[in-house]
């Protein structure tokens, strides 16, 4: 089942990146969304505290009238909870005159007030009016500012130190029993509870489950990383040697063994290795009917122009592959950027088969739908931008056209890619080249303009016949006469006009359905 899914989807399993990126993003979130709970467990303790200690502090002045110090000395700290303080004012409390007659009453009052004052003053007093609790990110080595925190989601800690403590204030608010001490409204400010509480358990249990996930990660990675050698190598790289040796076989002039061809996936690889076999044979046909006739020349030179043709893109497949197999830890975009270069080798190989088998025997059979000027030109610069930016010809592909065009996209797209070809092999100084594509009388225009040589002027009434070359070393001289043939066969016509030194210009025009 494995190996017969297309080749994008294998690379896509083996692929670590997604991986990395996957397991990041949930150490990330696990580690804020478990900081965000356990800081919110802090805050639910200190709270309870609070409570608890303004429980303890309205039975004390219910009962007696007055709150000992030796308890409030005794809460000044509980277990992880440390420098518990009463913050209050005098003013706050509201008592009545007669209840502050006592003056030494009124002394442990001041002193307290004092004292807590001058330990919390940095925090204000807003906790009288406002009546909300208020938190801080506060440090005991004072190594950064003091934070104060409104909402855990937004204003907690990238990353939580052992030296992070959270201090409190939390409000004492007026119920209906402080009305026996107290001449204050239900709802009002009486004091607050000041306490700190420290983080550093928290900073290192976090740690700790970070690395937990950090060693579990580079596991996985290296496991990832083992698989996708393996799985790349029986996949890829293996299938792709063997085609490359067929095709040795072939042009060398023997004919391989059927059974070479057996053992293929159903991917793209097996889909060439298809389309190589069906020309091992439709060339085997062509050379025994040639070897009747004056075709016997041309068979030769076509199927040894082909192979010739064709070990190009078929070093360029093995070549990435071999890199691939031996950098596979390279970055992301690098790699997505060879397999890139991988799949237009590929496509290059199936376009050159499609061609020969068509040629052979004289017949394209069109797929037909509706495309537009726009999806050739998206098309076509997808297919060349990358070459061109490495040259120093340069590329422009503009469409003015508009509506649909009945046609077979993808054979068009060779043709042009052909008018293309041809153009650079005439601009081997650089210059100018240009793809437009306009509406014109009911048809599809397309222009091909280069800035080139020209074309001779002894070839250019032969020039879309078969094997008819311009002088350059490589090729098989099809490549106009397939592109000739194609356009043909949408009811289409092209034509050019050349200048000696200035350049060639393609004209090719595509019916659309409603002028046919």
């Amino acid at each position: 089942m494995f190996k017969n899914l297309s080749l994008s989807v294998k690379s896509a399993l083996v692929f670590t990146t997604v991986f990395f990126a996957a397991v990041t993003a949930i150490a990330y979130f696990t580690y804020s969304s478990t900081q965000e709970q356990m800081m919110s467990q802090v805050q639910n303790g200190a709270t309870a505290q609070a409570n608890t200690i303004k429980e303890a502090l309205v039975n004390m002045m219910v009962t007696n009238e007055s709150v000992d110090d030796k308890y409030l000395q005794k809460v000044s700290s509980s277990g992880d909870i440390k420098n518990i303080h009463i913050l209050f004012r005098m003013d706050s409390l509201h008592f009545d005159e007669s209840y502050l007659e006592d003056d030494a009453r009124r002394t442990r009052l001041i002193r307290r007030e004092v004292d807590v004052w001058d330990l919390n003053k940095d925090f204000g007093g807003e906790v009288f009016f406002t009546k909300e609790p208020k938190w801080f990110l506060t440090c005991n080595k004072h190594l950064h500012e003091t934070k104060m925190i409104k909402n855990l989601s937004a204003d907690k800690p990238a990353v939580l130190n052992s030296c992070d403590e959270m201090k409190a204030l939390i409000p004492f608010v007026a119920e209906k029993k402080c009305k026996q001490c107290h001449n204050v409204e239900l709802g009002s400010v009486l004091g607050a509870a000041v306490m700190t509480v420290p983080l550093d358990q928290t900073a290192r249990y976090l740690e700790s489950n970070a690395l937990q996930s950090l060693y579990v990660f580079g596991g996985f990675l290296v496991l990832a990383l083992v698989l996708n050698g393996l799985v790349f190598r029986s996949a890829v790289a293996d299938p792709l040697k063997k085609l490359a040796g067929i095709t040795e076989t072939i042009g060398s002039g023997t004919a391989p063994d059927q059974l070479l061809f057996k053992g293929f996936a159903k991917d793209e690889i097996g889909t060439i290795a298809a389309a190589v076999e069906s020309m091992q044979k439709n060339l085997a046909k062509v050379q025994f009917d040639a070897a009747k006739g004056e075709r016997i020349g041309a068979a030769v030179k076509i199927a040894r122009s082909i192979v010739h043709d064709l070990r190009t893109p078929l070093t360029a497949v093995s070549l990435i592959a071999d890199f691939l197999q031996k950098h596979q830890t390279i970055e992301p975009e690098q790699r997505e950027k060879k397999f890139e270069q991988l799949h237009t080798a590929i496509r290059r190989i199936d376009d050159m088969m499609q061609e020969l088998i068509d040629f052979s025997q004289n017949n394209v059979e069109l797929n037909m739908s509706n495309s537009s000027g726009e999806e050739l030109s998206e098309i076509l610069m997808k297919d060349h931008e990358e070459h061109f930016a490495a040259s120093n010809i340069r590329f422009a592909v503009s469409n003015h056209s508009s509506g649909a065009v009945h046609m077979d996209k993808e054979r068009v797209r060779r043709a042009l890619n052909h008018l293309i070809s041809n153009a650079t092999q005439d601009m081997p100084n650089g210059g100018m080249l240009s793809v437009m594509m306009s509406d014109n009388n009911g048809s599809l225009k397309i222009v091909v303009e280069d800035t080139g040589t020209g074309i001779p002027q002894e070839i250019r009434e032969s020039l879309f016949e078969p094997f008819v070359t311009g002088g350059t070393k490589s090729g098989a001289g099809l490549g106009l006469a397939v592109a000739k043939k194609i356009i043909e066969v949408h009811k289409g016509m092209i034509s050019f006009t050349s200048e000696q030194g200035k350049g060639t210009e393609f004209v090719v025009t595509i019916p659309r359905p409603n002028s046919l």
